[in-house]
């Protein structure tokens, strides 16, 4: 699970009433202090005019809140997390909570924080599939992926761009590069969304986008009977290619990081 940490306060009273870890973190972390500090935050942010901060930034973390009327929720979650995603998989835990313990709620039996601990079930269920992979295997599976998909079309195109000038005589050739290069954009987003995030997505696109293009400029470079002509015509096809692909990449990558969270950050432990 991606989200590490999770506290529940009361911030009529300033108590933390729930306080959650995943199974690979212990609970070092005093929920008592993360109730003040947010509290004295919010306070001072509502003071200060800051009302649109909902996280505090780390190096790779991030302590992320929302609050209603009344509770305050917290986690502390990756640092890249798309940030309207965290928000929402928060409030959503907050209003099980209130709907799960509405009548000790109500009541405003939060003293005894007990029963409050069946909340983990819910969590668990909340927080189970939120998760995609950004590393190095997810990047290279996207290229791999982006690269397939663009030499499938490539091979479509090589057989299927006679018949479209023999059509049209006047702008088939035109056509057809349209149409190629509206397929590497396609590539490029399948590759992105493989790949998990934008800048992955970006570097798969680019990557699967090289091996192709020379092939491209091999299956033409007969037509370009210049020094001139190849180094004008390469370096076209080579930034054209780039271009949409990148394009695809960037945007499949960015509708990744919208819908998943990143996976969990596994701290290596230090040995003497």
């Amino acid at each position: 699970m991606a989200i590490e940490n999770i506290w529940l306060i009361d911030s009529h009273s300033g108590i933390c009433i729930y306080d959650w870890c995943t199974e690979t973190k212990e609970k070092t972390i005093d929920e008592q202090l993360v109730s003040g500090l947010l509290l004295a935050f919010r306070n001072f942010s509502s003071e200060a005019g800051l009302v649109d901060i909902s996280a505090i930034e780390g190096i790779d973390r991030k302590l992320a809140y929302k609050a209603d009327d009344r509770y305050i929720i917290a986690a502390i979650c990756h640092s890249n997390d798309y940030e309207p995603l965290v928000n929402e998989t928060l409030l959503g835990l907050l209003t099980d909570f209130r709907n799960k313990y509405k009548h000790l709620l109500d009541e405003g039996a939060t003293t005894d924080v007990s029963p409050f601990r069946t909340f983990e079930e819910n969590i668990t269920k909340k927080l189970e599939g939120t998760t995609a992979s950004r590393n190095i295997v997810s990047l290279s599976v996207g290229a791999i992926i982006t690269a397939a998909v663009i030499g499938a079309l490539f091979v479509v195109y090589a057989f299927t761009i006679e018949l479209i000038e023999a059509a049209l005589p006047e702008s088939g050739g035109l056509l057809g590069l349209i149409i190629l290069l509206v397929g590497f954009i396609i590539s490029g987003f399948f590759g992105g969304m493989v790949a998990g995030e934008r800048r992955s997505g970006m570097i798969a696109s680019f990557i699967s986008v090289l091996p192709i293009t020379a092939l491209f400029i091999a299956f033409f470079s007969a037509d370009w009977n210049t020094i001139s002509k190849m180094i004008i015509n390469s370096a076209l096809f080579l930034l054209l290619f780039s271009v949409m692909a990148i394009s695809g990449g960037l945007i499949g990558g960015y509708l990744k990081e919208r819908r998943f969270l990143y996976p969990e950050i596994i701290d290596e432990e230090i040995t003497e």
